[in-house]
């Protein structure tokens, strides 16, 4: 019965599991996942390119480099004018030591300025030229590739932070904001209570976590945090911010 269950699964329930995984760090299981969410799409259906995308980047994580570069070709064979593909396969080719990885990013590149705007496109530069795993533009990476719409990434660099330094709680922080973003509440607010897990009096981690029960409309548990926010050290900036959500919770 529960194979059944799970057998019926469309392409899209098993991918929502799959990203669930993937934030999680459960990267082998998010793996199967896309696999048998790939398996419900035809060949050359362009979703099926974003899945074989997905799989590259964990086989790249899991430092399989071979099948990261064999699924993250067969993206591009299916859908070759996705810039992200090529950013992808210079990641890995860089890995690889192979030289020809800035072509693929003069590809990309070039790629990318046909859908964002100029200043947008200096930025994109911007934050890809910064030094790779450089926590202090750990923000702008994340946010960089929400902009262009590929959350898997954003989380994909913030988790490598998480590998890194799982006791830091700021890292958590990040996390949650970008996972507040796509509107993945539940998500955030299990990563918020990470990092006050890790710095319970510090208050900044409660007004994120309040600022999300908003969102979901639960608004007594939204009240508590602030309340407990407000009763330890803030600094000028998160006063404001806590201001205004009692503000908003009063109305």
């Amino acid at each position: 019965m529960f194979f059944s269950i799970f057998k019926n699964k469309t392409a899209e329930e098993l991918e929502n599991e799959a990203l669930i995984s993937f934030i999680d760090m459960n990267y082998k299981k998010s793996l199967n996942l896309y696999k048998k969410a790939m398996s419900k799409l035809s060949k050359n259906d362009e979703k099926t390119a974003l899945y074989y995308f997905y799989i590259s980047i964990i086989y790249k994580i899991l430092n399989d480099l071979k099948k990261a570069m064999n699924n993250i070709n067969k993206a591009i064979e299916i859908k070759s004018d996705n810039f992200i593909f090529y950013i992808e396969r210079a990641e890995i080719k860089e890995l690889l030591y192979d030289k020809d990885s800035e072509t693929d990013n003069e590809k990309a590149y070039s790629l990318l300025k046909g859908v964002l705007s100029d200043d947008d496109y200096v930025e994109v530069l911007k934050v890809f030229n910064y030094p790779p795993y450089d926590r202090g533009h750990l923000d702008d990476y994340a946010n960089m590739y929400l902009k262009i719409n590929s959350p898997i990434k954003a989380i994909e660099i913030i988790n490598r932070f998480l590998i890194k330094d799982i006791n830091n709680a700021a890292n958590y922080d990040v996390k949650t904001d970008i996972l507040t973003k796509m509107g993945r509440f539940d998500d955030a607010i299990k990563t918020i209570n990470e990092a006050i897990k890790l710095e319970p009096e510090c208050g900044h981690y409660y007004i994120m976590r309040s600022g999300i029960y908003l969102n979901k409309n639960i608004k007594n548990l939204a009240q508590i945090d602030i309340d407990k926010a407000l009763s330890l050290n803030l600094n000028n900036q998160d006063k404001i911010v806590s201001e205004n959500i009692k503000n908003i919770l009063k109305q």
